[in-house]
C-alpha cells in the first residue's frame, strides 16, 4: 500500500497541465501590461500630435488673442478627453510677432503630456514616468488681408 502511494505521487500524470496554466499566467499578465502601458503611451502621442498642429493653426489664423486662446484651451480639452487623458495645461505657444497672427510671422506649439502608467498611479503619483511632447510650427500667410 505504501509503495502503491509512493508510485501515485511519483508519477507525473497531470503535471503538464499545472505547469502550462502557472507559466500561462506568469508570461501572459506581464504582457497584458506591457500592451496596456503602450497603448496610454501611443494615445498620449497621437494626442500630443493633433494639440500640436492644431494649437499653432488656431493662433496663426485668429486675429484676436483672447479668442484664440479660449479656442486653443477648448479643443486641447475636448482631444484629451477623446484620448481619455487628464485635462490640464499642456500647451505653450510662442509667436515670432505680436500678435501671432501678424502676416509673415511663425507660430510655435509645444505640447508635453505626462503619461500615466495603468495600475501605478497611487505609486508613481498622478504624472507618470513618460512625458510625451510634440512641437509645430505653422508660418502665418504674408499676404493675409486684414479682417474688416
Amino acid at each position: 500500500m505504501i509503495r502503491r502511494l509512493r508510485a501515485r505521487l511519483a508519477a507525473r500524470d497531470g503535471n503538464a497541465l499545472i505547469e502550462f496554466v502557472v507559466l500561462s499566467v506568469a508570461l501572459l499578465i506581464p504582457s497584458l501590461y506591457l500592451v496596456l502601458t503602450l497603448g496610454s503611451v501611443q494615445s498620449a502621442v497621437f494626442a500630443a500630435d493633433v494639440i500640436a498642429r492644431d494649437a499653432a493653426r488656431i493662433h496663426a489664423t485668429q486675429e484676436d488673442p483672447g479668442t484664440a486662446a479660449t479656442q486653443e484651451t477648448r479643443h486641447t480639452a475636448l482631444v484629451l478627453e477623446d484620448f481619455g487623458l487628464e485635462a490640464g495645461d499642456v500647451v505653450k505657444v510662442s509667436c515670432s510677432a505680436s500678435p501671432c497672427s501678424t502676416a509673415g510671422g511663425t507660430v510655435t506649439a509645444t505640447v508635453r503630456i505626462p503619461v500615466p502608467v495603468p495600475g501605478l498611479g497611487p505609486v508613481l503619483g498622478q504624472d507618470g514616468p513618460v512625458v510625451v511632447s510634440s512641437t509645430h510650427a505653422v508660418a502665418v500667410d504674408q499676404y493675409r488681408a486684414p479682417n474688416a
